[in-house]
């Protein structure tokens, strides 16, 4: 084989990562290397006071949950693993650790009161 034989193709995608990587929910799945400690520890170093915490002592592979407390002010805990538990949790395998997207809206319906109430008059 000769030299002009030899080709070479790049293909290059990059884009601007902020830390955390993760800003709403990470599943830490049981037996993960770093342990659930760790992570969070390394969490806590990167973006202090920003994320809880919750351990999973039900689940045969999941044994805990890193969560954005700004989620937490919106949604109970309790809400939040449930829906965790019944779509995430099912595809979560030991050792595994799931980056989870968790948009949350919040609406309110037929907000009603006085055209003038609570506005002071001078």
């Amino acid at each position: 084989m000769s030299m002009s034989d030899v080709h070479y193709n790049v293909d290059l995608d990059y884009e601007i990562i902020r830390l955390p990587m993760v800003t709403d929910i990470l599943v830490v799945g049981k037996k993960v290397p770093q342990g659930k400690n760790g992570i969070l520890l390394s969490f806590q170093l990167i973006a202090p006071d920003v994320f809880e915490l919750l351990e999973i002592d039900e689940s045969e592979t999941v044994e805990a949950v890193i969560i954005n407390k700004t989620i937490l002010r919106k949604l109970p805990a309790e809400r939040v693993l449930q829906i965790l538990r019944e779509h995430v949790f099912p595809h979560v395998s030991r050792g595994e650790t799931l980056k989870v997207n968790f948009n949350v809206q919040i609406f309110h319906d037929s907000i009603k009161g006085g055209v003038y109430e609570g506005v002071c008059s001078n």
